[in-house]
């Protein structure tokens, strides 16, 4: 009993200045995925402006030119990816994000997402179609990381390695831990060791607790913008 309340109590200590942090800056982490259940559920967005045929023929456009392993970006219409925007450092313009996989002519979407949006609280491999379904989703992003071909295919052995073994979501927001992550760490830590960790200053130019916003992820040198969609500019 001892030893176990000791564990309880470290893990509480672990995770004070991290949840103090996050709190101090405007919302703690954990209640960004605890608000759909506080709200009752999502909230029904207003009739989009564009339709989903003009949506989904521009998706139909980028599949073509998507690579495994592409960092893809979405922004929900949502309060809670309203309030996850507020965590960006620079570019407030995405809500989520996840890598890309292609097998023939399907492209998925690996990402971590927890609360009512995945009841499994694991790894989600979702359809691009479904990943970017307008109404929810109000713009997307795509962008590349600068890879050599075995890098990319570390990334893609990585990223899938987690999804077999069912990666938990870390509802913490605790960067310092593998066992599980979210969305933003789970690309990151994926893309940094496929690339050796030249993604590495992110992280080392931060004061703890450490936590890798979905803007780190594009505004850095590797990350090459492949195409953006705005679905209320589509007619």
């Amino acid at each position: 009993m001892k030893s176990r309340n000791s564990a309880l109590t470290g893990s509480i200590q672990s995770n004070r200045g991290r949840i103090f942090h996050f709190t101090f800056k405007g919302w703690p982490w954990g209640c960004l995925f605890l608000l759909p259940f506080l709200t009752g559920c999502r909230a029904n967005p207003s009739p989009p402006a564009y339709t989903p045929l003009a949506v989904q023929q521009e998706l139909n456009r980028l599949k073509p030119l998507l690579h495994p392993g592409d960092l893809v970006l979405r922004n929900g219409t949502d309060a809670t990816s309203q309030a996850t925007r507020k965590f960006n450092r620079k570019d407030t313009s995405f809500s989520h994000c996840g890598i890309i996989d292609v097998a023939g002519d399907t492209v998925w979407v690996y990402h971590a997402i927890g609360g009512s949006y995945n009841p499994s609280q694991t790894l989600k491999k979702e359809l691009l179609d479904s990943f970017s379904k307008p109404g929810e989703t109000d713009r997307i992003a795509v962008y590349r990381y600068a890879l050599a071909r075995e890098e990319q295919q570390l990334l893609m052995a990585t990223v899938q390695a987690h999804y077999k073994n069912g990666l938990p979501f870390d509802l913490f927001f605790n960067f310092d831990t593998n066992d599980r992550m979210y969305c933003s760490e789970f690309v990151f830590k994926c893309v940094n060791k496929s690339m050796h960790g030249r993604l590495s200053p992110v992280v080392l130019r931060q004061r703890p607790p450490v936590y890798i916003s979905i803007d780190d992820l594009f505004l850095n040198e590797w990350a090459l913008p492949v195409k953006k969609i705005n679905y209320k500019a589509l007619q």
